[in-house]
C-alpha cells in the first residue's frame, strides 16, 4: 500500500472558537487543539469598535494560520462566514499558497462528529 506524506486537518470554527482536527502516523483523527478568540468589548465610537473587533479576528486567525502551517490540505469548516474569512485569510499569505483549502459550511458540531467529518472529507486522500 502506497502512503502519502501529506499531512491533512480540519479545522471547525466561529467567529470565537476553533478546533484543529489531525491525523496522526497510524492515520487515526483526533482535535490536536483547541483555539479560542477573545471577545473585547470596549466603549468608544461605532467605528472604533469595529476596528477592535477586525484586529481581535485578526489575531485570531493569525494563531489559526500558525497551527495550520505544517498541514499540506486543509478542510474549513463550521457555520456562519467564519470559514470564509479564515480561507481569505490564509489565501493572502505566502505561506498557504502551495496548500489545498476547502470550505464547507455546518452548524455545531459535537466533537464525535467534527472528527467524522473530516475523516470522511480526506477518505481516499490518505492512503
Amino acid at each position: 500500500m502506497k502512503h502519502t506524506n501529506k499531512q491533512f486537518a480540519g479545522i471547525w470554527l466561529d467567529g470565537h472558537h476553533a478546533a484543529i482536527i489531525s491525523a496522526d502516523e497510524a492515520q487515526d483523527f483526533s482535535i490536536s487543539s483547541r483555539i479560542s478568540g477573545t471577545d473585547s468589548q470596549s466603549g468608544g465610537s461605532e467605528h472604533s469598535m469595529n476596528q477592535g473587533k477586525k484586529t481581535e479576528l485578526d489575531k485570531f486567525f493569525r494563531s489559526i494560520a500558525t497551527q495550520l502551517a505544517a498541514f499540506d490540505e486543509i478542510l474549513i469548516f463550521g457555520p456562519g462566514q467564519a470559514q470564509e474569512q479564515l480561507k481569505h485569510h490564509l489565501d493572502d499569505s505566502v505561506q498557504f499558497k502551495q496548500k489545498k483549502i476547502s470550505i464547507d459550511s455546518s452548524d455545531q458540531l459535537t466533537d464525535p462528529q467534527m472528527l467524522a467529518k473530516v475523516k470522511d472529507f480526506f477518505k481516499g486522500r490518505m492512503s
